[in-house]
C-alpha cells in the first residue's frame, strides 16, 4: 500500500514531476516510419503530457516541434513540408527540424526577426520501422538497439491507445500469476462463449499449458531491468521458464516472445501500448525493412465494451478497468506481488538518481556498448544458433533478488465449464 504522495510520484509524468523527468531520459516510440509519407507528412503526437507535431521534411529529415506557429498560433500539423523543414499554412513562416524559424516571407528584406523566433523542438530518430522521440536534456543518449529492432527479419507494429495510467499497464509485466486467472480462467470463459468450436479448442489447449498453476516466482535485478522467472505445473528449475525467463527492460518495455511491448505515457491518464513484432526469415522471404506495417487498433468492440477476445486484449482490459489512475493507497498486496513491490522501489530509486543530477540505468552513450542488446527469452530462437536459447541456453541462473513460493492453486476451469 502506497501513500498518496508516493502514488503520485510513481504515476504522474508531466514536465517537472519526478517520473516525468525520469522518463525524459529515455527514447520513446511515437509513430511508425510508414505513417509519415508524401500523403501524410505530419502527425500530431502527445507524449509525457506535451502536445507536439512530428513531421518529415521534403529532404527526408524528421522534426518534432511544439504544435503552434509562433506567429498567429496556427497548428503546424497542417504545415507544408519543404527541404528546410515545415512551412506554416497560414502565413508561410518556415521552421527547420530544430524549431528555428528560417523564413518569414512577409517581413522586410534583410530583417533578422526570424533569428529571434524558435519553437521548442525535440530529437526524433528511426529504427526498426519505428520513429522514436527523446525529450530530455542534451546531450541525448544513444537510441538503444534492442535485438529485434535490428535483427534481419519481418517486423510489424500495432498501437492501442488506452484510457489509463502507464504504470498499471506496465506493472502487469511484474505479475506472472495473472496469466492463469486473467487468460486461462477469464479468457477461457470469454472465448468459450464467443468463439466457434475450432477456435475455442485451440485457445483452451494453448492457455491450459501456458496458464498452468504457478508454484514459484522470482525476479532478478539486472543492469538493464529485471528478469522474471516462474515455475508452473510440473516444471523444474532446469526448464526455460525458470532458467531463462524473460526481461522487463527499464523503465517501460516488456521483451517477451517475439515482441517488444512499450507502455508509453501519453499523459497521466492515457497510455500508448505499442507492440513491435518480429519473425525470422524463412527460405525465399525478404526483410520488409523500410516498409514495416503499422496498425492503429481500437481497444473496444463496436458496442463500447473493451475487447477481451485475445491475450493482449485481456491484458488491456485488466489495465483499463482499474480506473484512470489506480488508487494504490487502498490496495492490499499479497505474497505473489513481490515483483510489483520491487519494481516500484526501483522506479523510485532511479527517479531519485535523476533528481540528484545522476544518470539512470539503461542509458547508453558508448556506441561499442550499443551495437546490439540481446536478452534471454524462454523457448526462443536466436540467429546463428540451433534450437532455442541461443547464447543463454546453458546458463545457470543466480538466486533471484526476490522470490516467493506459491500454493499451486490455479484457475479451475471446470467451475465455468459445468
Amino acid at each position: 500500500m502506497l501513500t498518496a504522495e508516493m502514488n503520485d510520484r510513481l504515476t504522474r509524468v508531466g514536465p517537472g514531476t519526478p517520473m516525468g523527468e525520469l522518463m525524459r531520459r529515455y527514447w520513446h516510440p511515437i509513430a511508425g516510419s510508414i505513417q509519415l509519407n508524401d500523403d501524410n507528412p505530419t502527425k500530431e503526437v502527445r507524449l509525457l503530457g506535451e502536445d507536439l507535431v512530428l513531421f518529415r521534411s521534403a529532404a527526408g529529415k524528421l522534426g518534432l516541434i511544439e504544435p503552434s506557429c509562433a506567429h498567429r498560433k496556427a497548428n503546424l500539423s497542417y504545415g507544408i513540408p519543404e527541404p528546410e523543414g515545415i512551412r506554416c499554412a497560414y502565413h508561410g513562416w518556415l521552421y527547420d527540424v530544430n524549431g528555428q524559424c528560417v523564413d518569414q516571407p512577409s517581413e522586410p528584406e534583410g530583417s533578422r526577426f526570424k533569428e529571434k523566433v524558435k519553437l521548442k523542438a525535440y530529437k526524433a530518430e528511426e529504427l526498426g520501422g519505428l520513429i522514436f522521440a527523446y525529450m530530455g536534456p542534451e546531450p541525448a543518449p544513444l537510441l538503444p538497439r534492442w535485438d529485434i529492432l535490428v535483427w534481419d527479419g519481418i517486423r510489424s507494429a500495432t498501437s492501442v491507445k488506452l484510457a489509463c495510467n502507464w504504470l498499471q499497464c506496465h506493472e502487469n509485466s511484474l505479475d506472472p500469476l495473472h496469466f492463469q486467472w486473467l487468460h486461462r480462467y477469464y479468457g477461457g470463459w470469454v472465448m468459450n462463449r464467443k468463439k466457434p468450436a475450432a477456435e475455442r479448442d485451440e485457445w483452451n489447449s494453448r492457455t491450459m499449458s501456458k496458464g498452468a498453476e504457478h508454484r514459484k516466482i522470482g525476479f532478478e535485478i539486472t543492469d538493464y531491468g529485471v528478469i522474471k522467472r516462474r515455475l508452473i505445473g510440473d516444471e523444474t528449475e532446469d526448464d526455460d521458464n525458470w532458467k531463462l525467463g524473460h526481461p522487463i527492460l527499464f523503465p517501460h518495455i516488456l521483451r517477451n516472445g517475439d515482441t517488444l511491448q512499450y507502455r508509453i505515457p501519453i499523459d497521466d491518464t492515457h497510455t500508448d501500448h505499442l507492440v513491435l513484432s518480429h519473425k525470422f526469415l524463412k527460405d525465399g522471404e525478404e526483410t520488409n525493412e523500410g516498409n514495416v506495417p503499422f496498425e492503429n487498433v481500437s481497444a473496444y468492440y463496436e458496442d463500447g465494451r473493451l475487447r477481451d477476445d485475445y491475450v493482449r486484449g485481456q491484458d488491456q482490459t485488466a489495465w483499463v478497468i482499474q480506473g484512470a489512475i489506480m488508487d494504490r493507497t487502498t490496495e492490499r498486496l499479497g505474497v505473489s506481488d513481490v515483483g510489483l513491490i520491487m519494481f516500484r522501489r526501483m522506479l523510485d530509486e532511479q527517479a531519485r538518481i535523476v533528481e540528484d543530477g545522476g544518470e539512470p540505468m539503461n542509458v547508453y552513450r558508448d556506441p561499442a556498448e550499443n551495437e546490439i542488446h540481446i536478452f534471454p527469452v524462454e523457448r526462443r530462437a536466436y540467429p546463428g544458433y540451433e534450437g532455442t536459447g541461443g547464447p543463454f541456453k546453458d546458463i545457470t541462473p543466480r538466486k533471484p533478488d526476490v522470490e516467493t513460493i506459491l500454493s499451486g492453486e490455479g484457475a479451475k476451469l471446470s467451475q465455468w465449464k459445468k
